[in-house]
């Protein structure tokens, strides 16, 4: 899986959840995206599909670099509901993707 395709996988898991998730719950979506993130990286050894470079960037983002590991309970308390935290993560996902290729 590329970093492409996992973006993509990202927008349409946030797009429709309960497609992907039995109830389409913000800590469903991010544990589907998580398992598919860290299934990939091992398959390919691809580092950049697991979240946890996300989450440190969202963590310097959200100005919680003391407390990282971030949790998503914290990023979820972010919002006021599943639906806004679930609609953010393409949107956050791809800037976090940009800022990286930026500072390569």
């Amino acid at each position: 899986m590329t970093k492409i395709q996992f973006h993509e996988l990202v927008y349409y898991v946030c797009k429709r959840p309960k497609m992907y998730t039995p109830a389409g719950s913000f800590f469903e979506v991010v544990s589907f995206l998580e398992g598919l993130g860290a299934g990939a990286g091992i398959q390919n050894n691809n580092a950049h599909l697991k979240f946890t470079p996300f989450m440190q960037w969202m963590a310097r983002r959200l100005d919680k670099v003391a407390n990282f590991p971030m949790s998503w309970q914290e990023f979820r308390d972010v919002y006021p509901s599943d639906k806004e935290a679930i609609a953010s993560l393409p949107g956050l996902y791809d800037d976090f993707l940009n800022d990286r290729d930026l500072n390569k």
